[in-house]
């Protein structure tokens, strides 16, 4: 129980679906009238029964607070995953929580669901006992599955009650439940030369495919095949001609689960079944007179969400890339302050936002959930979340009576977090753009956090090429694009350019003294001489082996810069207690920079003059040491 109201968490998926949407629609308005609030965890795809493959969407289910809810509804068939579903019934009833199992069975869950079986039966007499149909075919949908073999056991019923004999090689093909199959069945029907008095489908879907088949071959639906399908859907109204069927309402099975909820939850009572009869909907197709289930006004709503539907798409990509084109959290989060982004809020782990870090390949250590988006504030910088708010303002959303819908951001099958909506109506336009927000944003915040890593990488591989490891100075081949700049930011403004080479004298005798270690220090301690008498601007460059390269723009006294150079060296020498001295020979040569600079002529003629002063030195101590 939350702020006084007690709270049912429905799981299901696909909740734009209209059968569901609808079943949402009269169940939440069921139950609120009775102080229930409901909290929908829903995924936006099925899971077909693959208990192989893990699917990050499926995190959505991790978000339900079962210390604070007081019952849970688990739409077993929407999920389509026997271990997901069992994973919840675990959970729930591990805190004493009643669960209603709708089209599933659980042990510990009271089931509610459609008796498929004598639904379908119903349909099979009809065309069979009504049509006095002789020479009837079933068309199944998957081999195997339990659905479609409880059906072709009900059509072996009720033919064999009526005197026909049975026989599967011909009364019998498979459409897998959906649109493909279904054709290439009616395809195989259609070209025999006797033709089947009646095909009864297993489902609406491959029944509507079968009569589309039917009509292009001119076979004539009822004249020539009575055509049935099974379950209800809104299309099987507005196919031509309008199909027969047995419906599985969604309102009725609404009206049910609402009536579990009221006469079991309050007794936890958490076992039984509780079924709801298919109901016959004779139609245009077995040749009865034409039955309209849903209005032209609910048809103008569908075609409305639609369109609209479609022309919100393209928003939602631009936002999309816009995110992922950003240069930081806040501004990856504040493209999502859109009119096509209502009655939401976003709430991200904060670690996907840890850039040093691969989130989508690398298992980052949880640090916490931060609040990136609330459609109901203006723009707001990102804020720390404790997931046991479970939404911002959740007492004022409570006092509402729409749900609150949950949904999984998943990118590269990686969990970033997740979206609430809190719609102010049923509007099944809302309901439907909830799969392609949900994708804007987990595609837009994957992407950000990818391109990020990316940049991250990018500049980690461009430190280390422009960068020397030892001494910090640029490399030969990375200091190009600090030297052109250098020169672009003084062209024409009758700059002098100074070029000064340095070389660190007696490194050979150093290594072959004391080590390439004791190398090391000598060149790092004329490079850290270069950075520290230079001015700030300076373009520094390990050039060669112990050779380092100085561009310095402006006026300088290169004299007086070399000697403070030899000047930073002798109080180091002093300073480091080595038994070995450290120095360097430079070379100058300035030039003014117009349009006749050469620089490789430059760093010649400084390489030329430090030269000849490393031979002046030499000639010195040797001079001093034949005095010594």
């Amino acid at each position: 129980m939350l702020f006084g109201k007690k709270i049912i968490a429905l799981c299901t998926s696909r909740v734009y679906d209209a059968g569901l949407h609808r079943f949402v629609r009269v169940l939440n308005d069921n139950i609120s009238k009775f102080g229930y609030r409901m909290f929908i965890y829903t995924l936006n795809t099925d899971l077909y029964w693959n208990e192989e493959e893990s699917c990050a969407e499926t995190s959505v289910f991790d978000l339900i607070p079962y210390d604070k809810i007081d019952g849970v509804i688990l739409m077993d068939e929407k999920i389509k995953s026997r271990k997901i579903s069992q994973k919840i019934v675990d959970k729930a009833t591990a805190n004493g929580l009643p669960v209603i199992s709708v089209d599933g069975e659980h042990k510990g869950a009271l089931s509610v669901w459609f008796d498929y079986e004598k639904g379908f039966e119903s349909i099979v007499r009809h065309v069979i006992e009504h049509h006095k149909v002789t020479r009837p075919h079933f068309i199944a949908g998957i081999k195997g599955n339990p659905f479609s073999e409880s059906r072709l056991e009900v059509f072996k019923k009720v033919i064999k009650e009526n005197g026909i004999e049975f026989d599967e090689k011909t009364m019998v093909s498979y459409g897998e439940f959906w649109a493909k199959p279904s054709r290439a069945a009616a395809e195989e029907i259609s070209s025999r030369e006797v033709l089947p008095q009646a095909v009864i489908c297993a489902n609406d879907v491959m029944a509507i495919n079968v009569i589309d088949v039917f009509v292009k071959h001119g076979i004539r639906v009822p004249q020539d095949i009575i055509v049935t399908g099974f379950d209800g859907i809104d299309e099987a109204q507005y196919c031509i001609p309008k199909l027969a069927t047995a419906s599985t309402d969604w309102a009725t099975l609404a009206d049910a689960v609402s009536k579990a909820v009221f006469d079991y939850f309050g007794q936890k009572k958490t076992n039984g079944v509780l079924t709801v009869m298919p109901r016959l909907v004779p139609n245009e197709s077995c040749g009865c007179a034409t039955v309209r289930e849903t209005s032209d006004t609910y048809m103008s709503k569908l075609n409305d969400s639609f369109y609209r539907y479609q022309d919100d798409i393209r928003g939602l990509y631009d936002i999309s890339v816009k995110m992922q084109m950003s240069t930081s959290p806040g501004q990856a989060a504040g493209f999502m302050y859109d009119y096509l982004m209502h009655d939401m809020c976003c709430i991200v782990k904060k670690s996907i936002f840890e850039r040093e870090h691969n989130f989508l390949l690398e298992d980052i250590k949880d640090c916490g959930m931060a609040l990136i988006y609330d459609s109901y504030h203006s723009k707001m910088p990102i804020r720390d979340f404790d997931t046991e708010e479970i939404v911002p303002e959740l007492e004022k959303k409570l006092n509402e009576y729409t749900p609150l819908i949950f949904n999984a951001l998943d990118y590269m099958s990686k969990n970033l977090g997740y979206i609430c909506y809190s719609f102010k109506n049923y509007d099944i336009t809302d309901y439907t753009k909830t799969a392609e927000i949900n994708n804007t944003v987990s595609m837009g915040l994957g992407g950000y956090v990818n391109m990020q890593y990316q940049l991250y990488l990018a500049d980690k591989v461009e430190q280390m090429y422009k960068n020397d490891k030892l001494t910090g100075l640029y490399t030969r081949t990375g200091y190009t694009k600090y030297y052109e700049k250098l020169i672009n930011e003084n062209i024409g403004k009758d700059t002098y350019i100074t070029v000064i080479m340095s070389d660190l004298n007696c490194l050979k005798q150093i290594n072959d003294t004391y080590g390439h270690g004791a190398g090391d220090i000598a060149i790092n301690a004329v490079a850290k001489a270069l950075r520290n008498c230079v001015p700030e601007n300076s373009v520094c460059v390990r050039y060669g082996g112990d050779e380092m390269l100085c561009i310095i723009a402006g006026v300088v006294d290169d004299e007086k810069l070399m000697d403070d150079i030899d000047e930073y060296l002798d109080r180091f020498n002093k300073d480091s207690g080595l038994k070995f001295t450290v120095s360097t020979s430079c070379g100058a040569c300035t030039e003014l920079l117009d349009e006749n600079y050469d620089f490789d002529f430059a760093v010649k003629q400084a390489d030329r003059r430090m030269y000849e002063k490393k031979k002046l030195k030499k000639k010195a101590e040797a001079r001093m040491k034949k005095q010594a």
